[in-house]
């Protein structure tokens, strides 16, 4: 078998949060500044930690910001996510293979594990690796170092998964090889720019990857 583990970014590859993330990104600026974010303002901070995007978009009202964005996002929460086609089942075959799973998120590990406990998949991954479990953040090749720490693998005999540039040059850093998902709502022309080893147009492209038929 090519690689013993997986790691996965949440947001945009395993979980489709974006309409949840535009939601309460637009929410809190509405309430705060009686502006309007469009959309592709707010797809630049995808895969970036939340107190990032405040301090650039508000840098006056920081932590203000934050209140309320969590606020409203834990509010509609369950109601405004959903799975990405093929995740479900690509997930089993790997478990089933024996293969070591992880995620890797700018999110809280709470907030992350609440994602997952929502769609019952949160018995795959054997670690959750949040932005309140790191100083340095993703694109920092930290989070991926402590997730083969955690998962007691060595960075060849494992791929990391992720929907932005900034999972692909974490994965890097650590000496990771790095698969691209298809389905990112983030700038496809810079996810292409960090050269990923692989893209997957489906999770199931996953499985050959991963030495599963």
């Amino acid at each position: 078998m090519l690689y013993k583990a997986v790691l996965f970014d949440l947001d945009g590859t395993v979980l489709d949060t974006s309409d949840l993330i535009i939601n309460s990104f637009k929410h809190t600026f509405r309430k705060h500044y009686n502006r309007e974010l469009a959309d592709n303002e707010i797809y630049e901070f995808f895969g970036k930690t939340l107190r990032t995007a405040m301090e650039y978009l508000g840098p006056d009202q920081v932590d203000e910001l934050i209140k309320t964005y969590r606020e409203y996002s834990l509010k509609n929460h369950d109601q405004m996510i959903t799975t990405f086609n093929g995740v479900v089942e690509a997930l089993q075959s790997l478990y089933e293979a024996g293969i070591v799973m992880a995620i890797v998120t700018s999110k809280t590990e709470s907030t992350a594990l609440r994602g997952l406990k929502l769609f019952n998949l949160d018995h795959y991954f054997s670690v959750i690796i949040g932005a309140d479990q790191c100083q340095n953040h993703k694109p920092h090749p930290e989070p991926v170092l402590a997730a083969l720490a955690k998962l007691q693998v060595k960075p060849e005999e494992c791929l990391m998964v992720g929907d932005s540039s900034f999972d692909l040059i974490s994965a890097r850093q650590a000496n990771v090889k790095t698969a691209a998902v298809r389905w990112s709502r983030v700038a496809w022309e810079t996810i292409l720019a960090e050269e990923p080893d692989y893209i997957l147009e489906n999770m199931s492209d996953l499985l050959p990857i991963c030495g599963i038929k």
